[in-house]
């Protein structure tokens, strides 16, 4: 296994901050449908319940942002 540059390191890092926030996006939105049928089920209104729940989706500065966190993290030493 060779060494890594910088730039492989950095795009690693990218798309494991990419990945988690995919998982994170991904958990919410199962949360959204869960509760979209709760309220079917109880007769509550549906657009209140999916304006609540909605996730909102990442953005590229969202995603350096934990890449960055997740570096600065991996950089320290013990």
């Amino acid at each position: 296994m060779a060494n890594k540059n910088p730039f492989e390191i950095r795009l690693e890092t990218l798309k494991m901050a990419k990945e988690m926030m995919d998982q994170q996006l991904n958990l919410q939105e199962q949360f959204m449908y869960q509760m979209i049928d709760q309220a079917k089920e109880s007769g509550k209104d549906i657009k209140e319940t999916l304006d609540k729940y909605t996730p909102e989706m990442y953005n590229p500065t969202k995603v350096i942002e934990k890449a960055t966190e997740l570096y600065e993290y991996i950089s320290k030493k013990a």
